[in-house]
């Protein structure tokens, strides 16, 4: 682990050997991006806690059908990868539900948390905008992102009225490697100076995944069966070059209105969200000597309805209020072939009410409220846990001091929340629940966190974060009992089960201009009262009940003491200057006589002007790793990311933005009970964006190349890594018209 970890480190160190850099060079997102998460309005780079962004051209080459898919390549974050249409984002090897996924700063409220199969419900196809907070982000988010959180951005409610009468975006997406076929639309049309109405779409089809050789790993192809073998390449046999019953169908259309004035706006919008996609087969546990196997397929869909307000000046003392409030209706069903299995729906609200405090000298910050309200249950076969209700209810506050004449900034924030869950049924053989045992539970998780940021200089700050945060255990982990088809589990909750809690440190040191611009850093994370989602050596049968010799396997949710411990890094080295010299007409006096007496100048005619240069040549490099102990039992957590680094070179221009890189993931051999080694695997990419503009429309042009080398690679994050590898040598061909 320390040589990995010292590894990670210097392979970034340059960044602080230019941390004073006088050369200034084009300023990178650090800078440039404003995160709407931040209680602020502040940058990436103003934040003492870890940030990413992604936004304009390198999230549209980043797309992905799946959330997790889109922002794995990001420092820190990996993904889930259950199935192409099944993908969450993991961030600093925490999921599930340690992250939390918004869209527009609410709830996504599906079933994504609870089972790795589970799809998120939000395209990243129309979003504006995928903002990441890497480490705890419980006091913006709540107790559910004590790991991290995600905030999927549209425009759906729009915040001002935009100039021009109809504007928008048309994209649409070609890939190779699943022959994916997408389009995406968005309008906002300005009917009058303060009404905005808005429409968007998206449709994507893919057919199942091709891979460079076959699905499954060496050691579960030597086990097959007979009948297995017999099969050849078809589902639940052998396959080759494919893996069957991958395919995705979604869609989604929304529309938004929004009445604005000088002193705010309100607005309202409605969504809904479809997408139907297969589930790979997985031969531990389906033999066809027992019966034929199944494909199982899920079918999800979900109706969202969103208001959004801010006024100015709303209150002496508060110079902005900001109100969000979101309704959701999700379902979706799991078949086996053409029967129904489980089916998971869940309804709700969730409320955030944020006022900015008015500057008071050197202070600033803001306070707010947030409601959640949430009925969950599941039916049919396997159902596995009975209708629950949780109720949330929390106060929240973020401070910033610039203690000048000192370069020092303090950011302090704080969450204090109340959590009561409540289950239906306390029928022993439903759930884990005995006699005389309460069906309610009350939590009162509180999180704090601190933060200094040191200017260095104009362009160069260090960070040190100190965090403490607690979460409530989710409905599935308390009272969860019963069979799970999709992801071969049975799953047994423990009703008894604690508050989470976690101490952790984070570091940084981020640059956003000069010859070396980026961030690097480290972070150290200490759980106390882990809920550890942990396997057991027994196995579940629907004829024979839970047994030691075969069907799924029982897992069972446990608290135990935990560390992660981490580095990451992303740097730029800028070859191009920031400034470059323009030519100008030389101006002259009423006599005709130039101003100007410099001989060159007056030969020419012409003086010259800096202006920005819009060319940029650069080196980037990148690598993060993170370490995690189960420290109860002294051995790996499961489905850890291993160490990942990588480099790029680039160019980017007012036209033309290209990119080569190559990345190497080593071999994850520090494994937890029940689970296998990850060989390790490089992967090599490249990308073409051309820009240009005709007749008012701006059109973007873009190819990129994954997998270049075609290697097979296991993803050691998956569950399914030994049946499902990533996708081989693929092509993605795209155009995007934004008028």
């Amino acid at each position: 682990m320390k040589t990995k970890l010292f590894f990670s480190l210097f392979f970034t160190i340059p960044l602080s050997v230019y941390a004073q850099d006088t050369n200034p060079q084009p300023d990178t997102a650090l800078n440039q991006i404003v995160v709407t998460g931040s209680p602020l309005g502040k940058t990436a780079f103003d934040q003492a806690q870890p940030v990413s962004a992604l936004t304009g051209r390198d999230l549209k080459l980043k797309l992905a059908p799946s959330l997790g898919e889109t922002l794995k390549g990001e420092p820190g974050i990996s993904s889930s990868y259950f199935t192409p249409g099944a993908s969450r984002p993991i961030i600093r090897g925490l999921a599930d539900n340690r992250v939390m996924v918004l869209n527009n700063g609410t709830d996504i409220f599906d079933v994504s948390a609870l089972s790795p199969d589970h799809a998120p419900s939000v395209s990243p196809l129309l979003s504006q905008g995928i903002e990441v907070v890497r480490g705890p982000a419980t006091v913006l988010y709540g107790s559910s992102a004590i790991g991290g959180g995600v905030n999927v951005i549209d425009n759906r409610i729009a915040t001002s009225v935009p100039v021009e009468p109809i504007s928008g975006e048309v994209n649409f997406r070609f890939d190779s490697a699943t022959l994916e076929r997408s389009g995406a639309a968005s309008f906002d049309i300005a009917l009058t100076k303060n009404w905005v109405f808005h429409m968007d779409g998206t449709a994507t089809r893919t057919d199942s995944l091709h891979i460079p050789d076959y699905a499954l790993s060496d050691d579960f192809r030597r086990e097959l069966t007979p009948e297995q073998k017999e099969l050849g390449g078809s589902f639940g046999g052998d396959p080759r070059h494919i893996v069957p019953n991958t395919q995705i169908f979604g869609r989604e259309f929304g529309v938004g209105t929004t009445y604005v004035t000088d002193r705010g706006f309100i607005g309202f919008s409605f969504s809904q969200y479809q997408t139907t996609y297969g589930v790979p087969d997985d031969p531990e546990v389906d033999d066809p000597s027992t019966g034929t196997p199944t494909r199982t397929h899920i079918d999800m869909k979900k109706r969202q309805y969103s208001l959004h307000a801010g006024l100015k000046d709303p209150f002496p003392g508060f110079k902005n209020a900001d109100l969000k409030f979101s309704y959701v209706d999700y379902k979706h069903s799991e078949f086996d072939g053409s029967e129904l299995g489980s089916t998971f729906s869940t309804n709700g609200f969730d409320t955030r009410l944020e006022l900015a405090q008015a500057p008071l000298g050197p202070l600033e910050g803001s306070v707010g409220v947030q409601a959640l309200y949430r009925d969950f249950l599941v039916t049919g076969g396997g159902g596995f846990l009975q209708p629950t209700t949780t109720f949330e209810f929390a106060a929240f506050m973020f401070e910033e001091l610039k203690l000048n004449p000192i370069p020092l900034r303090i950011q302090a924030g704080a969450r204090v929340e109340h959590n009561y869950v409540t289950i239906d049924s306390n029928n022993p053989t439903l759930t884990p629940l005995r006699p005389g045992q309460n069906k309610e539970r009350n939590f009162l998780p509180i999180s704090a966190a601190l933060g200094l940021i040191y200017d260095i200089s104009d362009s160069t700050n260090a960070a040190l974060t100190a965090r403490y945060s607690e979460r409530a255990p989710t409905v599935e982990e308390l009272f969860a009992k019963g069979d799970h088809d999709a992801t071969f589990q049975y799953l047994i909750g423990d009703p008894n089960l604690d508050l989470e809690r976690v101490f952790g440190i984070d570091l940084s040191l981020k640059k956003r201009s000069g010859f070396i611009t980026g961030s690097v850093g480290g972070f150290y994370n200490h759980f106390f009262n882990f809920i550890d989602f942990t396997p057991t050596d027994q196995f579940y049968d629907g004829n024979e009940g839970i047994n030691s010799q075969h069907g799924d396997r029982v897992y069972d949710y446990a608290s135990k003491h935990a560390d992660f411990i981490g580095a990451e890094g992303l740097i730029q080295l800028h070859f191009l200057p920031k400034k470059i010299q323009i030519q100008t007409p030389t101006a002259s006096q009423p006599d005709g006589k130039q101003i100007n007496s410099d001989v060159k100048r007056i030969v020419t005619g012409q003086t010259y002007t800096e202006a920005e240069n819009p060319n940029d040549l650069y080196l980037e490099l990148r690598t993060d790793y993170v370490y995690a102990q189960n420290r109860t039992d002294s051995e790996p957590l499961p489905r850890i990311p291993a160490l990942r680094f990588g480099g790029a070179i680039g160019y980017r221009s007012n036209k033309w933005d290209t990119r080569f890189e190559v990345i190497r993931v080593e071999g994850q051999d520090r494994t937890a009970q029940f689970e296998t080694e990850t060989p390790g695997y490089t992967m090599m990419n490249a990308s073409l964006i051309y820009t240009f503009q005709s007749h008012g429309v701006m059109y973007d042009l873009y190819v990129k190349g994954t997998n270049l080398l075609d290697e097979t690679v296991r993803d050691n994050t998956s569950f399914l890594k030994d049946v499902l590898p990533l996708a081989g040598r693929g092509i993605t061909a795209g155009i995007r018209f934004s008028f």
